[in-house]
C-alpha cells in the first residue's frame, strides 16, 4: 500500500472545512433562551417605571398646590382650607381613585369656588385626586389617609396646611398615596406605582 503524503495546503483545507460548520443548535437555543429571559425582564422593568412615572403627576400637582397656598399666604396671611366638605374628604377633581383621568376644572364639585380661589397652576387632566386642609395656629392637623404618618405637634404651633393625593394608576384597586405639609419639604409616598 503506498503510503499517503499529507500536504501542508491539504491540512489547511480541511481545517477550514471544519471551521465553516457554524453554530450548533444548542448554542442557537441558549442564545435565544438568554435573549428571551432579558426581553422579559426589559419589559416587566419598563412597564414598572411607567407607572411609577404617572406618580410624577401628583408629585408635580403637589407642588403647584404648595406654591399656590404660599402665594395665598403671603396675599391674606392665612392658609386657605380648600378641601371642606364631607368633613374634608371631597377628593377633587378626582372623587375616587381609578386609571381615568379627570379634567382639572370641575365646576360641579362642592369645593369648586375654594379650589378656584386657592388657584393652583394645573392646567391639564390629572388621574389623582387631591385634598388641601388648612388651619391657623392652635389646631390640630387631620390624620393623613396614610398606613404610617408623620406625626405632627398637637395642636400645631403655627398655621398650617396639608396636602394629599390618592390615585389608582394601574386599576388594582390598591391605591399610591402621596402627602405633604406646610412643616417640611417632604413627600411621603406609599404604594409608589400602584
Amino acid at each position: 500500500m503506498p503510503a499517503k503524503m499529507i500536504t501542508p495546503t491539504m491540512t489547511a483545507s480541511r481545517i477550514a472545512r471544519c471551521s465553516n460548520r457554524g453554530f450548533t443548535l444548542i448554542e442557537l437555543m441558549a442564545v435565544v433562551a438568554i435573549t428571551g429571559v432579558l426581553a422579559v425582564a426589559g419589559v416587566s422593568l419598563f412597564h414598572k417605571q411607567i407607572l411609577a412615572s404617572k406618580g410624577a403627576e401628583a408629585v408635580a400637582v403637589i407642588e403647584a398646590i404648595r406654591s399656590a397656598q404660599e402665594s395665598y399666604s403671603a396675599e391674606n396671611h392665612v392658609y386657605l382650607n380648600v378641601s371642606t366638605a364631607s368633613g374634608g374628604l371631597a377628593w377633587y377633581p378626582n372623587p375616587t381613585p381609578g386609571p381615568t383621568r379627570f379634567a382639572w376644572q370641575q365646576p360641579g364639585h362642592v369645593d369648586y369656588a375654594r379650589w378656584r380661589a386657592l388657584a393652583p397652576p394645573v392646567n391639564r387632566s390629572v388621574l389623582f385626586g387631591y385634598l388641601v386642609n388648612a388651619g391657623e395656629a392652635g389646631t390640630k392637623i387631620p390624620d393623613l389617609q396614610l398606613a404610617a404618618p408623620p406625626t405632627f405637634a398637637s395642636p400645631m404651633p403655627i398655621a398650617w396646611y396639608t396636602i394629599q393625593a390618592r390615585g389608582d394608576v394601574n386599576g388594582n384597586n390598591i391605591t399610591a398615596k402621596y402627602a405633604a405639609s406646610s412643616v417640611n419639604g417632604e413627600v411621603v409616598v406609599e404604594n409608589e406605582g400602584e
